[in-house]
């Protein structure tokens, strides 16, 4: 359940930003597998989950990044 979310999270930030879920993980975290390792099943450290959620929040998509500074 704790995966399911988390590739949820790296789709949909991949998706904003035009780029390859694997390229969030390399990215994030040094990892360009993980995201595939994920995706068959297979799941990652706590400390992971949390150095990528923080790449992604320090990275936010263009779109939200505009949005939140017009504000």
């Amino acid at each position: 359940m704790i995966t399911a979310h988390l590739i949820s999270e790296i789709e949909t930030f991949a998706s904003l930003r035009g780029i390859a879920p694997a390229t969030v993980t390399s990215r994030g975290v040094g990892n360009s597998r993980l995201y595939h390792r994920l995706k068959n099943g297979k799941s990652c450290t706590l400390d992971v989950a949390e150095r990528l959620r923080a790449y992604m929040a320090e990275n936010p998509p263009l779109a939200a990044a505009q949005s939140e500074g017009a504000a």
